[in-house]
C-alpha cells in the first residue's frame, strides 16, 4: 500500500465499522438473550448470569466509546486509533463468547450443549462477515472464540465433542482465510477507486487548465467573405482574435504566399478545409500565426457563407521556425552547420565560375579553444566563437560561404581572381588576422588557428571529399606549429590512408601475435656488469617487414590500443624478469593513455602475481607527458606503484617544460638523461653542462641517473666521471631477443669477487656489447 493512499484506506475501513457497529451490537445481545433463556430455566450454570451481565455492559460500552469517538472523527489520526480500538474491543468480546463453552462444557446438557456450540459458531461467522475489512480485529474475534470451543470439546470428552473440535479447527482456518480473501479484495477495490481518481482529478485539471488557456475562437462569413461573427473574449491577454472586426475582408486579414491562395481557393470554390496556417497581416498582429478551420454555410440549398474554428499557433510556429533553424544553423554563431553546408556547398560548386576565378575550402580549428574553454569558461570561449565568426565574415564575399562544422571548427568556400600567388597572398593575410590577439571582457587572449585549403582544381571533386582533404591539410599544418597554413597535396591523402591501413593492420597484428619484445642492457658503471634491460617493442609485418616503433607507437597512442599493447608488454616482460638473476631489473615504458587506464594497477598486480616477482625488480618508466595531462591524478597513481613497490624513474629528463617541478612533487628513484644530451657530449659544450648539472642534481636528491644514446668511450668516460651511476645505448648493447644476451646476463650473475674491478679513471666495455 502506497504511504500517501494509508490514511484513506483507512478512514474507509472506520466507515464500514460505523455503518455496521449497531447491527453488531445487537445480534450479540440477541444471541446473549438467546443463551440465558436456553441455561437459564435449570440453574445448573450459575455463571451464566454473570457472563450475561457482563457481556451486555460490555455492548453498552463499546457503543457509548463510539458515540464519543464520533466527536473526534475529523481530528488527524482518528481513524488509526479507531481502527486500534475496535481490535481490542473485538478481542474482548471474542473472549467473552469463547469463555461461554468452557462454563458449559462439564455441566450443561448435549442439547444445551450443542445450542451453545451452534450460537457461538454463529457469532464467529457473523464477525467474521462484519469485521472482514478490519483483518486485525477479525482475527482477534476469531481467535479466542476458536480456541474456547476447541478447549470446551476437548474437556467435554467423547467421540461426538472430539468432532466438534475437528470441525471448529476447520472452520477457523476456513474464516481466517476468509478474512485475508476479504480484506485482499477489499483493498484491491480501494486502490483501483483511488488509481479512477486520481485519474479523473487529473482530467479535470487538465480540461480546466485547457479552457482557461485555450487560444480557439469561432468565426463566420458571409457570401462577400467579409466577417460578420468575430471572438470576443476579454480575457485574451495576447489580444490574438483582435485582428478579426465586423465588415472586414477575411483574406485581406492574412499575409500572401502559398497558404493564402489555398484559403482563397478553397473558399471560392465553397470547399471545406483544415488546418491552414496563415501570418496575420494586420497592424499589431503582424508576429501573429493561425490555423483556420472551416466548412461552408447553405440555407435552403443556397450559399450563405462560411463558418468555421481560428487557433492561435504563433508560439507553435515560433518553435517550428527555431527548431528548423537549430537543424541548418549554428545556434550560437548564427552560421550554417555541418549538415547544411554540405547542401550549400553542392550548390555553391555546381554553380558557373566567373572567367579567370578559382574556388577553394578551407578547413580550420582553433589552436588553444580547449585550454581558454577550461581556465576562463564557457562563456568566454563563446565571445572568443563570435569574435573569429566576425573575422572571417569580414574576409567573405557575397559569393563565400562561412560555416561552424565543430566546437571550434569552422569552413569557409571563397572563391577569388586565379592571379599569381592571389590565393597564397589571402590565406597569409586571412592566418595572420586569425592570430591576432583578441580582447575578451578587457582581457587579451591569444588563440592562433590551423588552417588547411584545399583547391577546386578537379572537376570531379565533389564538396564532402573537398572537405576531407581540408581537414587533412589542416592537421598537416598544425604538425608544422601553431597558427600555420598549409595547401592540400596528394602525399596527404596518401599518408592518410596508410595511417589508416596501418591502424588495421595493427589491430591484427596484436590479435596475430605479430608484436614482439626486444632488451636493451643497462650497465653499472661501477661494477661494469648489466643490471637491468629495458623492454622495447617491435612490430614484424607479414609483408613490410620490421616496422620501427617510431611508425606504429604513435598510431596506437591515437587510436587507443596503447593500453591493450601495454599491458601485454607488462605481462610478457613480468615473465621474462622472473626468468633472469634476481639482481637485474626489468624497466618498461608506460604511456599517458596508460596511466589513465583504470586496468593498470589491476594488471601490474596480477603479472607479478602470476610470476612470483619481487615489485622491485620492475622499473616503470614515465615521461612529463604523463604528467602533464592531469598532474593531481597522475601523481596520486604514481604513488599507489611505488607503495606497491616498483620503482619510478623519470625518462627523457631535460627535453619538457617542468622537469625540476615534477621532481619536487614526486620523488622518483630515477631520472634518465635523454639521449639528445648525450651525443652532444663530444661537440656541444652546452650539452655537456646540461648533462654535467643534471648528474649534480641527481646526486643532491638521492636518485639514481641514467644516461641513454651512449655511443662512444669518450661518451660513457664522461658520464662516469660525473657520477652517471648507469649506462644504456649501442656501446653497451643493441636493442635484442633475450636469448641474444645470455652471456651478459650469465657474467652479471657470478661472483662479484672474481670479476677484476676496473682502474679508477678507466671505462672497460664488455667485449660482446663493443662487437654489438
Amino acid at each position: 500500500m502506497p504511504p500517501k493512499l494509508q490514511p484513506g484506506l483507512e478512514t474507509k475501513q472506520v466507515n464500514s465499522i460505523n455503518h455496521l457497529i449497531m447491527v453488531m451490537l445487537l445480534v450479540g445481545l440477541l444471541n446473549t438473550a438467546i443463551i440465558l433463556v436456553q441455561l437459564g430455566p435449570h440453574g445448573e450454570n450459575p455463571m451464566a448470569a454473570l457472563w450475561g451481565l457482563g457481556l451486555t455492559l460490555l455492548n453498552g460500552i463499546t457503543f457509548l466509546q463510539h458515540l464519543r469517538g464520533m466527536k473526534y472523527r475529523h481530528t488527524d489520526g482518528f481513524a488509526a486509533r479507531k481502527l486500534h480500538a475496535v481490535a481490542k474491543s473485538a478481542t474482548v468480546h471474542g473472549l467473552f463468547w469463547g469463555a461461554l463453552p468452557l462454563m458449559i462444557a462439564l455441566n450443561a446438557s448435549d442439547t444445551e450443549f450443542m445450542a451453545c456450540i451452534t450460537i457461538t459458531a454463529g457469532m464467529m461467522f457473523g464477525g467474521t462477515f462484519l469485521l472482514s475489512r478490519v483483518p486485525q480485529a477479525a482475527i482477534c474475534f476469531i481467535v479466542p472464540i476458536g480456541i474456547g470451543l476447541l478447549s470446551a470439546s476437548l474437556l467435554r470428552g467423547g467421540l461426538t465433542s472430539h468432532l466438534i473440535g475437528v470441525l471448529s479447527a476447520v472452520y477457523i482456518f476456513v474464516l481466517i482465510y476468509s478474512v485475508r480473501w476479504a480484506h485482499r479484495q477489499f483493498v484491491q477495490q480501494y486502490l483501483s477507486e483511488a488509481a479512477l481518481s486520481e485519474q479523473s482529478q487529473v482530467i479535470s485539471l487538465l480540461l480546466r487548465d485547457f479552457g482557461e488557456t485555450s487560444s480557439d475562437w469561432l468565426w463566420q462569413t458571409g457570401s462577400d467573405f467579409r466577417l460578420e461573427s468575430v471572438p470576443c473574449n476579454g480575457r485574451d491577454a495576447d489580444n490574438s482574435k483582435s485582428f478579426m472586426s465586423v465588415g472586414r475582408n477575411f483574406f485581406s486579414l492574412f499575409q500572401s504566399g502559398e497558404s493564402r491562395r489555398k484559403l482563397q481557393q478553397a473558399m471560392q470554390a465553397c470547399e471545406p478545409f483544415q488546418d491552414i496556417v496563415l501570418q496575420v497581416r494586420v497592424s499589431g498582429c503582424d508576429n501573429c500565426w493561425v490555423s483556420l478551420t472551416g466548412k461552408p454555410i447553405y440555407e435552403d440549398d443556397r450559399f450563405v457563407g462560411f463558418r468555421g474554428v481560428a487557433s492561435n499557433v504563433t508560439q507553435a510556429k515560433q518553435a517550428e521556425d527555431r527548431i528548423e533553424r537549430l537543424a541548418h544553423y549554428d545556434d550560437l554563431t548564427g552560421l550554417p552547420n555541418r549538415a547544411h553546408l554540405l547542401d550549400l556547398l553542392e550548390g555553391w560548386a555546381s554553380a558557373p565560375l566567373e572567367i579567370a576565378s578559382i574556388r577553394a575550402l578551407i578547413c580550420l580549428d582553433l589552436d588553444t579553444f580547449k585550454v581558454i574553454n577550461d581556465t576562463l569558461g564557457h562563456q568566454a570561449a563563446d565571445q572568443l566563437l563570435r569574435q573569429v565568426t566576425n573575422r572571417l565574415t569580414e574576409h567573405a564575399t557575397v559569393n563565400d560561404l562561412v560555416a561552424r562544422i565543430a566546437s571550434d571548427g569552422f569552413v569557409m568556400a571563397i572563391e577569388r581572381p586565379a592571379c599569381e600567388n592571389g590565393l597564397e597572398s589571402f590565406m597569409d593575410t586571412l592566418s595572420a588576422y586569425l592570430n591576432e590577439p583578441y580582447s575578451i571582457w578587457g582581457a587579451t587572449i591569444v588563440s592562433t588557428a590551423s588552417i588547411g585549403l584545399r583547391k577546386f582544381d578537379d572537376r570531379n571533386l565533389d564538396a564532402q571529399m573537398a572537405l576531407k582533404h581540408a581537414d587533412l591539410a589542416m592537421h598537416a599544418s598544425r604538425s608544422k606549429g601553431k597558427g600555420q597554413w598549409a595547401m592540400f597535396s596528394p602525399e596527404m591523402a596518401n599518408k592518410a590512408e596508410a595511417r589508416l591501413r596501418g591502424e588495421s593492420d595493427l589491430r591484427e597484428a596484436i590479435a596475430r601475435g605479430e608484436l614482439f619484445l626486444v632488451y636493451q642492457p643497462q650497465l653499472s658503471t661501477e661494477t661494469q656488469k648489466v643490471v637491468g634491460f629495458e623492454a622495447l617493442v617491435r612490430w614484424n609485418h607479414p609483408k613490410l617487414g620490421m616496422i620501427p616503433p617510431s611508425e606504429f607507437v604513435p598510431i596506437a597512442e591515437e587510436n587507443g590500443l596503447i593500453v591493450s599493447i601495454g599491458e601485454w608488454i607488462i605481462r610478457s616482460a613480468a615473465a621474462q624478469a622472473a626468468r633472469l638473476p634476481s639482481s637485474i631489473r626489468i624497466a618498461i615504458n608506460i604511456s599517458p593513455l596508460q596511466m589513465n587506464a583504470t586496468s593498470l594497477v589491476s594488471t601490474i598486480v596480477h603479472a607479478l602475481a602470476a610470476n612470483r616477482l619481487d615489485p622491485s625488480r620492475i622499473e616503470l618508466e614515465i615521461t612529463e607527458s604523463v604528467l602533464m595531462a592531469d598532474t593531481g591524478f597522475a601523481l596520486e597513481r604514481l604513488h599507489q606503484l611505488r607503495d606497491m613497490g616498483l620503482r619510478i624513474s623519470l625518462d627523457d629528463f631535460g627535453t619538457g617544460y617542468s622537469s625540476l617541478s615534477y621532481l619536487r612533487m614526486f620523488p622518483f628513484h630515477k631520472i634518465k638523461i635523454d639521449q639528445s644530451f648525450v651525443r652532444g657530449i663530444e661537440t656541444d659544450a652546452e650539452s655537456r653542462a646540461i648533462t654535467q648539472a643534471t648528474l649534480t642534481l641527481a646526486k643532491l636528491l638521492g636518485l639514481r641517473c641514467t644516461a641513454e644514446g651512449v655511443e662512444t668511450l669518450y661518451q660513457a668516460d664522461f658520464l662516469r666521471q660525473h657520477g652517471c651511476d648507469e649506462l644504456q645505448g649501442y656501446l653497451v648493447g643493441r636493442p635484442q631477443p633475450m636469448d641474444a644476451m645470455r652471456h651478459l646476463i650469465d657474467a652479471a650473475s657470478e661472483d662479484s669477487e672474481t670479476q677484476a674491478a676496473p682502474q679508477e679513471n678507466e671505462y672497460i666495455a664488455p667485449r660482446t656489447a663493443m662487437a654489438n
